[in-house]
C-alpha cells in the first residue's frame, strides 16, 4: 500500500464505511415500533429481527479474519459494501417478516467488515503509536452514523416512511462503492497462507489465557451499550417517561453523539494518560451502576434521563480500548484473525443480549402477566450481572506491551 493512502483524508474515508455500519445497526432503534406495527410483530420477533444483524455480523468474523490477512482489506470492503447495498434494497421493498429477516442478515454480513477492515488495514500499515489515534477517529467519526439514525432519520421517516427512507440511504452505500472503486491499490500486499497454518493460528488464539480472560468483556461490553441504543432504548423510554417520539429520538441521538466523543477520548488517552485495563474496568463498572439505576429508581425528569443516557453513551465507547488491548498482546501478522475472532463474540454478544431481553420481556408481560417495565428491570439486572462477571475475568488479564 502506498504511503499516501495513510493520510488523514483516507482515514476519514475509512470512517465513512464505519458510518454506514453504525447507521444500519442503530436505525432499527427508531423504526422498530413502526416495523412491528406494519408486520404485527411480538417482542420476541422484534428482538430476533434486531439480533440477527449482529448474529450474521458475528458469524462472518472468522472467515473474515482469514480473508483480511490474505487479501487487500480495501478490496474486501468493496465486495462487502455491495452486499450491504443489496440488503438495504431488499429491506426497502420487503413485504413480509421473512424478507425483512433476510435483508438484515445481508446487512449484517456486509457490515462485518466496516470496522475490522479499516482496523486491520491500520494495524498493518500505520505506526503502532498511531493505532489508537486513528482507530479513535474512525470509531468517533463513523459513530456519527448512529447519531444520524435517530433524529435526522426519524424526520426522514416522517416525510417518506421507513422503507422509502432506507431506499434513499442505499444511494449513500452505492456512492461509497464507487469512491473505493476509483482508488487504485497495490495487489501485492498480502500473500496467501496455508490453510493448516490458519487452523493452527486459531487454535493458538482460542487457547491463549489472555484472550480467554478478555473474551467475556468482548461478549458483554459492547452488547451492554448496543442493546439499549440499537433496539430497546425507544421502547424503554416510552414506558419510563411520558414523552413523544421526537424527545426520545433526541435522547438516543445524544447517546450516539457522546459515544462518538467517547471514542475519540478513549483513543487519545488509552495507554498515554490512563492504562487500558483501568479505563475498561472503570467504564464497565459505571455502566453497571447506571443500568441498575435505570432499573430500580423511579425517574420522571427528562433532563436527568437525557444526561444519564449521554453519560452511558460516552462510557460505552470503552470497547475501543479492548480492541487495542488485543493488539498489545498479539503479533501484527495474526492481528486480523485475533481482532475478528474477538469481534465474533463482540457482536455475537449483542445478538444474545437483544434476543434474550426480547424473550424475557415477552415472557414477563405475556406469560407471567407482569408489566413490560418489570421485564426491562429483569433484563437490565441480568445484563449487569454478566457485565460484573466480565469485569472480574478482565481484571485477571495481562496489560500487554
Amino acid at each position: 500500500m502506498k504511503k499516501k493512502y495513510m493520510s488523514l483524508n483516507f482515514v476519514l474515508l475509512l470512517a465513512g464505511i464505519y458510518f454506514i455500519s453504525q447507521f444500519l445497526r442503530s436505525a432499527l432503534g427508531m423504526t422498530a415500533l413502526n416495523i412491528s406495527e406494519d408486520f404485527n410483530l411480538d417482542y420476541e420477533q422484534i428482538g430476533r429481527l434486531g439480533g440477527v444483524f449482529f448474529l450474521s455480523f458475528a458469524l462472518m468474523q472468522i472467515p473474515l479474519g482469514i480473508i483480511l490477512d490474505k487479501y487487500n482489506p480495501i478490496k474486501v470492503i468493496v465486495v462487502m459494501l455491495f452486499i450491504i447495498y443489496l440488503g438495504t434494497l431488499i429491506l426497502s421493498f420487503a413485504k413480509s417478516f421473512e424478507l425483512l429477516f433476510f435483508a438484515r442478515i445481508l446487512q449484517g454480513i456486509g457490515c462485518s467488515v466496516c470496522l475490522m477492515g479499516p482496523l486491520v488495514y491500520l494495524a498493518k500499515n500505520s505506526e503502532k503509536k498511531k493505532f489508537s489515534k486513528y482507530s479513535g477517529i474512525i470509531m468517533g467519526v463513523g459513530g456519527l452514523g448512529a447519531l444520524f439514525a435517530f433524529s435526522p432519520f426519524h424526520e426522514l421517516t416522517l416525510l417518506y416512511g421507513w422503507q422509502k427512507s432506507f431506499f434513499l440511504f442505499s444511494f449513500l452505500v452505492l456512492a461509497a462503492i464507487l469512491i473505493f472503486i476509483a482508488f487504485k491499490f497495490d495487489n501485492k500486499q498480502n500473500k496467501k497462507k496455508n490453510k493448516n497454518r490458519d487452523i493452527g493460528i486459531f487454535i493458538y488464539i482460542f487457547t491463549n489465557k489472555n484472550f480467554l480472560r478478555i473474551l467475556p468483556m468482548s461478549i458483554f461490553g459492547y452488547a451492554s451499550f448496543a442493546f439499549l441504543l440499537t433496539l430497546w432504548g425507544n421502547k424503554f423510554l416510552s414506558i419510563k417517561l411520558n414523552i413523544n417520539d421526537k424527545q426520545i429520538a433526541l435522547i438516543l441521538m445524544s447517546m450516539a453523539l457522546f459515544w462518538t466523543f467517547g471514542s475519540i477520548f478513549f483513543g487519545l488517552v488509552n495507554n498515554k494518560i490512563i492504562k487500558n485495563k483501568t479505563l475498561v474496568i472503570f467504564s464497565a463498572s459505571a455502566l453497571i451502576f447506571i443500568l441498575l439505576l435505570l432499573s430500580f429508581i423511579k425517574i420522571d425528569n427528562f433532563y436527568f434521563i437525557f444526561s444519564i443516557f449521554s453519560i452511558y453513551g460516552f462510557l460505552g465507547a470503552f470497547t475501543l480500548v479492548i480492541l487495542d488491548h488485543y493488539r498489545c498482546l498479539f503479533d501484527k501478522d495474526i492481528l486480523g484473525k485475533v481482532l475478528t475472532s474477538a469481534n465474533l463474540f463482540n457482536f455475537g454478544g449483542v445478538f444474545f443480549v437483544q434476543w434474550i431481553t426480547g424473550l424475557v420481556i415477552e415472557f414477563s408481560s405475556n406469560k407471567e402477566r407482569l408489566s413490560v417495565e418489570t421485564g426491562f428491570v429483569i433484563s437490565f439486572a441480568l445484563i449487569s450481572f454478566f457485565l460484573l462477571l466480565s469485569v472480574y475475568f478482565y481484571s485477571k488479564s495481562d496489560e500487554g506491551k
